[in-house]
């Protein structure tokens, strides 16, 4: 038998190279835990780089089970399946994980379905090839088009987001998933060539792109998972401009009275013109809620101002103490209030609103025989980014609910 040459040599290594650069970047994410706290994003990306070590562990022991010069070499085909199931399986894992991630970031939506189909759609590929006598030649062209059509809607997903929320991390991000895209395009052009023994497919050019493709895969593979990290540091500074902006708020006293409401000591409308507390919503995806106190006129007919203050007042305090650190509550008008909550889908905002209105406790008053309830009604409207965050504002205005 003749010796395999080092550029054969190299080529069989990559697989084994990916796996190790993945492996210390899953160690990486996985330092990083404590930064991403309740950041889903960031969870599902790191979810994403364990699965997708384990795929490739699966990788290599299928291609030293499926080589015959090597000493694992197995003489059944149940072994080189298991592991070929599980490189399939865990890579459409990690691609799912991967755009549930991206998801996540760009507006909110959820991916549970595409999660969960992952491995067994992993596993009717892994049927319908024939892994006792293939290579992972046959693996890449099974799962290449869909891994093609993940990394092309997670770059179109980042690359769709509005002007206010494109930073340098998205864009690197982007064009890493874009790369990665093309890749494994041109990676199932050969794998298709050569099944259909097309004369492209001998091309030394086309050769040496096929067989360092586990190398160049490596790279765009780093380059995205730093880009991911940046976006993660990004975020976080985004957090702290915005705690350190209500820190210098409180600590101006001139400004205390123009911006918050003395009644509720809520932020007024003049803080919403003037973007105070709003930097961490205007560069992100959020939902806009409008509430509107029902019971308030009834309450200071029946059993006066002081009453109806009192009222009031219960009502601002249960909103301030019960929303998120960087969700914003303004005092809107004599009986409205609007709450801008950062990172929320429309339908999750106004199921959080209902419990917490069901959960405030009833006021008892001296003076009146039966406990007051705040009683409101809300409208919902999402936003993208800045761009369109006054217009979500306007549109729960317009809500019919609030005629």
């Amino acid at each position: 038998m003749n010796p395999a040459s080092p550029n054969m040599v190299i080529a069989a290594l990559g697989p084994f190279a990916e796996l190790l650069g993945v492996t210390v970047l899953v160690a990486l994410f996985t330092l990083l835990r404590g930064t991403a706290d309740r950041r889903s994003y960031f969870k599902s990306w790191e979810a994403s780089w364990v699965t997708l070590a384990v795929a490739l562990l699966g990788a290599v022991l299928f291609q030293r089970l499926t080589d015959r010069a090597s000493a694992l070499y197995a003489s059944g085909p149940f072994a080189p399946w298991l592991f070929a199931s599980t490189y399939l399986a865990f890579k459409l894992l990690s691609l799912a994980l991967l755009i549930s991630g991206v998801r996540l970031l760009s507006s909110g939506a959820t991916s549970r379905r595409l999660v969960q189909a992952a491995v067994p759609v992993g596993l009717v590929l892994a049927f319908s090839v024939d892994t006792f006598n293939g290579r992972l030649a046959a693996l890449g062209l099974a799962h290449g088009p869909l891994a093609v059509a993940a990394y092309a809607y997670a770059a179109a997903c980042l690359s769709g987001l509005p002007p206010s929320r494109r930073t340098v991390g998205s864009r690197l991000a982007s064009l890493a998933l874009a790369a990665l895209a093309m890749l494994w395009a041109g990676l199932v052009m050969f794998y298709l060539s050569a099944r259909l023994n097309a004369g492209l497919s001998a091309e030394p050019w086309f050769v040496r792109f096929e067989r360092y493709g586990f190398y160049a895969d490596l790279l765009l593979q780093l380059a995205l998972a730093y880009a991911m990290v940046r976006l993660l540091l990004e975020d976080a500074a985004r957090t702290s401009i915005d705690t350190e902006s209500q820190i210098e708020l409180l600590q101006d006293r001139g400004r205390l009275s123009e911006f918050y409401d003395e009644p509720t000591a809520l932020l007024n409308r003049r803080a919403y013109d003037a973007a105070v507390g709003l930097d961490f919503s205007r560069a992100s995806f959020g939902s806009v809620v409008r509430l509107r106190l029902t019971n308030l006129e009834a309450a200071v007919t029946q059993h006066g101002e002081a009453v109806g203050d009192t009222l009031l007042k219960h009502f601002a305090g249960v909103l301030d103490s019960s929303v998120r650190a960087h969700d914003r509550v303004y005092r809107w008008d004599s009986r409205d209030f609007l709450v801008v909550m950062p990172r929320v889908a429309p339908s999750v905002a106004y199921s959080r609103m209902l419990q917490l209105l069901g959960r405030a406790a009833p006021l008892p008053v001296a003076g009146i025989h039966d406990t007051l309830r705040p009683e409101a009604v809300a409208a919902v409207a999402a936003f993208t980014g800045s761009e369109d965050l006054d217009a979500a504002v306007r549109t729960v205005a317009e809500d019919p609910r609030l005629q």
